[in-house]
């Protein structure tokens, strides 16, 4: 066992599934979505087809919740990972936090009352610098290392995870809390509709008929470890970071490279970091937003890199069960990830009927598939042509 080993030895996860893995996987073998019309305005588009935490997880509206909801959403996900790797050694554990949108929802309100005249509550803008979700994580949980904030846009949680990782390598830490995190927006969900993404229904990642994405909100948290760290506490990993890689396309500022550049090289990286070969690949988890470009987009990056092997290969999409949650996508696919090694199923692609023929050879299905799966690989797009790709492995 080599010392630079990173393991996985702690998870958790919120989303419109619920809190907690179980929860989620749970939700797999019952091919349950947590996609509900919601209003979001109050005024058209509203309803909004969207991937929100139920109310029983987190009880306070989008409003209410307006300074601190990123932060209810990475103390739930965080929480569980700390209890799940029974750590009680992790004072020095650094925390890297990746997010999008933070708690900007807090910062609209503060301005819209302060426009209206209505008097404004300072207390909305509190948590708003993007940094603080890390800060507070640190103090909630006593972690004592250096706090880090990463944005890169959709791909944020991905890159949370690699950031983490390669400080682990590089010898600056041996313990590092891993999040990746947003919560819905009207701002961001206004956005998203301006330029056309969000479909009326629910996301059919892949499908013929896709026509959009649903926004979501979530977290995920990952403690990971040095081997040697884990192995001196007594940990028992749940599965190693074997890889990691990433790119930017910077072909357009919401469109992805037609061509799959980006993806490509950030799969070829991670694959290069294993010293694995593509065919070693046993399930990927895609981005797959649904719409029509990014699926597209990924599909060539996948086929660029995998060839004809491709058709061998299962892809799923649990955008289709939890909404496209931004910053958090990437770490709640790498939580899916390993409980496809852990418990031997690749989830399903909810709503998924028919198979744009553009992508022949890309095995893809509404059912779970029970499987052995050893390797993992992740992947993740965002906007600024940011392209990301983690491979997990079983241990």
């Amino acid at each position: 066992m080599a010392a630079e080993e990173l393991w996985i030895t702690g998870m958790g996860v919120v989303s419109a599934l619920g809190a907690g893995v179980e929860s989620h996987l749970n939700a797999i073998s019952a091919k349950r979505s947590g996609l509900e019309p919601a209003a979001i305005f109050g005024t058209p588009p509203d309803p909004v087809i969207c991937g929100m935490v139920p109310q029983q997880t987190l009880p306070l509206s989008i409003d209410d919740s307006a300074s601190d909801r990123a932060d209810r959403l990475a103390d739930i996900a965080s929480r569980e990972a700390l209890v799940c790797a029974a750590d009680q050694s992790c004072s020095n554990c650094e925390t890297v936090v990746g997010t999008t949108l933070g708690n900007m929802h807090g910062g609209t309100l503060y301005y819209r009352d302060l426009r209206q005249g209505n008097g404004s509550n300072i207390g909305l803008v509190k948590n708003f610098l993007s940094c603080s979700t890390a800060s507070n994580l640190a103090a909630e949980f006593h972690l004592q290392g250096k706090c880090i904030t990463v944005s890169s846009a959709c791909a944020s949680g991905t890159t949370a995870i690699s950031t983490a990782a390669l400080r682990i390598m590089n010898g600056n830490c041996e313990c590092a809390l891993a999040v990746g995190v947003d919560a819905l927006s009207p701002f961001v969900v206004a956005g998203f509709n301006s330029l056309r993404l969000l479909s009326k229904e629910a996301c059919r990642p892949f499908d013929t008929r896709r026509d959009g994405l649903n926004p979501g909100e979530g977290a995920g948290a990952l403690l990971i470890e040095s081997s040697r760290h884990a192995v001196n506490r007594g940990a028992k990993p749940l599965a190693r970071i074997a890889g990691f890689g990433s790119a930017l396309e910077a072909f357009h500022y919401t469109k992805s490279d037609p061509e799959g550049k980006g993806i490509a090289t950030a799969i070829r990286g991670a694959l290069d970091m294993a010293r694995i070969r593509p065919e070693d690949i046993d399930h990927i988890h895609a981005h797959g937003t649904a719409t029509v470009i990014n699926d597209t987009s990924e599909y060539n990056g996948f086929r660029s890199v995998f060839g004809e092997r491709l058709c061998d290969i299962p892809v799923c999409s649990t955008k289709s069960m939890t909404g496209h949650t931004f910053g958090a996508a990437g770490a709640i696919a790498t939580i899916f990830a390993i409980a496809s090694i852990t418990h031997s199923v690749i989830p399903p692609t909810l709503f998924h009927m028919e198979k744009d023929p553009v992508f022949a050879d890309l095995t893809v299905g509404s059912e779970p598939i029970y499987k052995k799966v050893n390797r993992v690989l992740c992947v993740t797009l965002g906007f600024g042509g940011e392209a990301a790709a983690v491979i997990i492995e079983k241990l």
